[in-house]
């Protein structure tokens, strides 16, 4: 079985399809024919939890059978759905006469799309390029949505994402996170993406005799995966874990940075350290008031009233962070949609697109002597340095300082991370027995940290605890909970302490 070409889907905003057009880079080329699709999302009947999320698309020219390419598309959608997928529908598959080995289907949105290919000349790769101009409709709302997609022979994907970071710099790209055929439905409410967890996306690979370079581009497009997948979530605004996801998976690759440094020259690293930054701040900004309104104020709230006390200035305390929630959403939105973010995203697959083939073809980029080091080697030799950082500072937990014990939260989580990257090089017992200390461990320093960043926020908004009840009852709500989890740290260190290092063998290789 033949490879699937490689495929870029990249959204546009309004009006961006035509100076894509006009774009140097997409002129060079022929028309190679126009065509319009009609569009389907459908559902299966029924009425069970089973059924009621399972989706299914149809995309198809009129007239005439699809091109390889559009087939390949429909593959690409079909992948794209994940859990969601049922079935891309043949074109014969009209809804509810669905084939046999499908359940009756019913359309819950509609469509259609202007599709125009351009083939690109004066390349040693040849490429296409497909213009897209598409409507969703449910009802009496509609969803418009622009798309430039781009194909390449099997293998050429560094290509693309080459092109497609070049033409992000001066087009107003928007990086989905999948299909924006499928970013429009979820406007419309048709979908709802779920937020995705580092432990629900597949890992890809899983040899214990992987190289240190082959683990990294693994471990980093592993981490972009959980970023793409939490996108359509945080931008609907259901809930607070899309962002919390979206956040690990920065916190993630930032981690994988530091731990593979030596692989990365430094011109290289800084401008990515740099975008990771960017992004960083509107995401942490609207975590950290998701976390205290939904894990200190409302609590809070609900037993002072179950005492029989409220005391009004906690009400505007709430909405005072309530407003500013909502402007960190928007804030968040105008990031994760600005075309600097889809610089940056198609900039980092191109590096390790470009890392890979330069390792499959022998080259000498980077530091070869880490490149080719084992995994399971370099993992070892990292855990050892990194578990001794830790125990400098956690043998003496019970009369750290405040700075110290979130010194101490940062060497964990970097631990953690590094743990959850090389997994799949060690025995699932021996490793998840560490991470699962380890995160117990993280998870009663954080709370300590959560009542710091709580008090900064409201520290103008509220007098001091001293002259303000409202104040002081926060002040008293930390301090709580501040003295549960150091009652519950000395456990969760001694927890930690007891695993002992399974890496040595390792170390010998």
């Amino acid at each position: 079985m033949s490879d699937p070409p490689a495929m870029l889907r990249l959204g546009l905003a309004a009006g961006g399809l035509r100076q894509a057009r006009r774009h140097p880079l997409l002129q060079s080329g022929h028309r190679a024919r126009r065509h319009r699709e009609r569009l389907a999302l459908l559902r299966p009947n029924g009425t069970g939890a089973a059924a009621s999320g399972w989706l299914c698309l149809t995309a198809f020219e009129d007239g005439a059978a699809a091109a390889p390419a559009q087939r390949e598309i429909q593959r690409e959608i079909q992948r794209e759905i994940r859990r969601e997928i049922l079935s891309v529908v043949p074109q014969s598959c009209a809804a509810g006469e669905a084939p046999a080995d499908l359940p009756a289907l019913r359309q819950v949105a509609q469509g259609e799309a202007n599709v125009s290919v351009l083939r690109l000349d004066g390349d040693s790769v040849p490429l296409e390029a497909q213009f897209v101009s598409a409507t969703w409709r449910h009802g009496r709302q509609a969803a418009a949505y622009e798309e430039l997609v781009l194909t390449a022979p099997p293998g050429a994907a560094a290509r693309l994402t080459a092109l497609g970071a070049a033409l992000a710099c001066d087009l107003p790209v928007q990086w989905c996170g999948g299909p924006p055929l499928l970013a429009a439905a979820a406007r419309l409410g048709v979908i709802v993406p779920p937020p995705l967890r580092a432990g629900q996306i597949p890992f890809a690979i899983d040899d214990e005799a992987a190289s240190t370079g082959a683990a990294f581009i693994a471990g980093a497009r592993h981490c972009l995966a959980q970023f793409d997948a939490n996108i359509q979530p945080v931008l609907c605004n259901r809930d607070a874990e899309g962002v919390h996801q979206m956040r690990v998976a920065l916190r993630r690759l930032r981690s994988i940075l530091a731990t593979f440094k030596a692989i990365l020259p430094p011109e290289t690293l800084l401008p990515l350290k740099e975008e990771l930054r960017w992004l960083s701040e509107p995401l942490g900004k609207k975590r950290d008031l998701d976390v205290f309104l939904a894990e200190t104020l409302a609590p809070l709230r609900q037993t002072l009233e179950r005492q029989g006390s409220r005391l009004p200035a906690l009400a505007h305390l709430a909405a005072v962070l309530e407003d500013r929630r909502e402007a960190a959403q928007v804030a968040l939105e105008s990031a994760l949609l600005a075309p600097r973010c889809a610089a940056w995203r198609l900039g980092f697959a191109h590096l390790l697109d470009d890392l890979e083939q330069s390792i499959a073809a022998g080259g000498k980029s980077g530091r070869p002597e880490i490149l080719q080091m084992p995994a399971r080697q370099f993992a070892a030799r990292l855990f050892r340095k990194r578990r001794e950082k830790i125990k400098a500072l956690g043998d003496r937990h019970a009369r750290l300082p405040p700075a110290e014990l979130h010194q101490l939260r940062i060497r964990a989580k970097k631990l953690r991370y590094a743990a959850e990257f090389f997994r799949p090089f060690f025995g699932r017992k021996e490793i998840r027995r560490f991470i699962e200390a380890l995160a117990e461990l993280q998870d009663r320093l954080g709370v300590l940290n959560d009542a710091d960043i709580g008090g900064s926020l409201v520290r103008n908004i509220l007098d001091a605890p001293e002259r303000d009840a409202a104040a002081a009852a926060l002040a008293g709500w930390f301090a709580g909970r501040e003295r549960l989890q150091f009652d519950h740290l000395g456990e969760a260190w001694e927890a930690f302490a007891a695993v002992k290092p399974f890496w040595k063998d390792a170390l010998k290789g």
